[in-house]
């Protein structure tokens, strides 16, 4: 039997406002999040924009074992598959499940949930296990920005990168890279040339129906993508609240530096702290003691570091993306962040006092 993905630690951006206590954020992403693949289907019935088209059916239909449902786990039931419950009140969780058969997924999962089926919608989505690219981007009245990994998007959107990461500008027409690769720049093009609508009625029917915005006849907004290893592309997120929490990132973090003795990041979320490095492991959370105002420096957040990322004077990581969850809540933390060094949690120690520039993205021993 397939074994289920899990991201135990990892929660959605909408759980991540909700634990940082900013609930007016949190109500607004979770219904921007609930009526993602609405957003997606008419972007699909105007532009045609591929994504990973899922099948509804009222959850009560997969409990109650309705014909409909059942001719397509009959037909469907050995392919790998996800399913979404995606709820009717604002008050209860979104859940799912992917990585398994959509029988394994049915059978070991659906049925095992303690929900009021008539309180949800239950997608059943197309799944893959692995992916060759993957990529998150934003496009914005400045530019468009983001990042590009080999392999599944959660590595981008969990911050849990194991692969290099590129990171791109394009501002219509000029590129600018963290590292050219050439494949990479090949993906990326294919992904915002699909959401490109150069028809001014075609935008007029988005801006009417999604409040959609154009950027030089670019779609605004958060976007996520993916390539699947037969090279189809797809766009599997449009989310039209994030840039607001996403500012355009420097340049200037690309800029080589002759200083010796530090450490170089991304910029998550800019600004300057000095003080003495705390270095957390996941099995350290329990029972650390981090004095207020220090510098938190771990492989990466998730969740569970939140006591702590309040708590800290600038956060380090050795991993991430500028788009991250754990980055876009440290900006609304307003706490210096550099993350994606690579290799802060070895060549700093705890105790060691620094100072972190993250208007620069570097740090640097006191």
């Amino acid at each position: 039997m397939s074994q289920p993905v899990i991201t135990t630690h990892q929660p959605s951006m909408t759980e991540w406002f909700e634990a940082i206590g900013d609930k007016t954020d949190s109500e607004a992403f979770r219904a921007e999040d609930n009526k993602k693949v609405d957003r997606l289907e008419i972007l699909y019935q105007t532009i045609e924009l591929p994504y990973e088209r899922s099948e509804p059916f009222p959850a009560r239909a997969l409990f109650d074992r309705s014909p409909e449902f059942m001719r397509v786990l009959e037909t469907r039931g050995a392919e790998l598959c996800a399913i979404r419950l995606v709820p009717s009140r604002a008050d209860l969780p979104k859940l799912r499940q992917r990585g398994l058969s959509l029988k394994e997924c049915y059978e070991n999962w659906f049925l095992q949930q303690e929900i009021n089926p008539d309180d949800y919608t239950a997608y059943v989505c197309p799944h893959s296990e692995t992916l060759l690219w993957s990529a998150t981007f934003v496009v914005n009245q400045d530019r468009i920005f983001g990042e590009i990994i080999e392999g599944l998007h959660s590595q981008l959107t969990h911050g849990d990168t194991k692969k290099p990461l590129y990171q791109f500008f394009y501002n219509g027409s000029e590129w600018k890279w963290s590292t050219k690769h050439p494949e990479a720049a090949k993906q990326i093009a294919r992904m915002i040339d699909l959401i490109r609508v150069s028809d001014r009625n075609k935008q007029s029917v988005l801006e009417e129906r999604l409040q959609a915005e154009f950027y030089r006849d670019y779609l605004g907004g958060y976007f996520e993508s993916t390539v699947w290893p037969d090279d189809r592309v797809y766009i599997i997120d449009y989310n039209r609240l994030l840039p607001k929490f996403i500012p355009t990132p420097s340049l200037t973090i690309w800029e080589e530096t002759k200083e010796s003795g530090m450490l170089k990041g991304s910029v998550a979320y800019p600004g300057y702290a000095s003080g003495p490095v705390v270095i957390v492991a996941e099995g350290d959370l329990s029972s650390i003691e981090f004095p207020e105002g220090a510098i938190l420096v771990c492989d990466n957040t998730d969740v569970r570091y939140l006591p702590l990322m309040k708590k800290a004077g600038a956060i380090v990581t050795n991993r991430g993306g500028i788009l991250s969850h754990a980055a876009i809540v440290a900006r609304e933390l307003k706490k210096p962040c550099l993350i994606g060094t690579g290799d802060a949690t070895t060549k700093l120690k705890t105790g060691d006092q620094i100072e972190v520039d993250a208007d620069h993205g570097i740090v640097r021993k006191i």
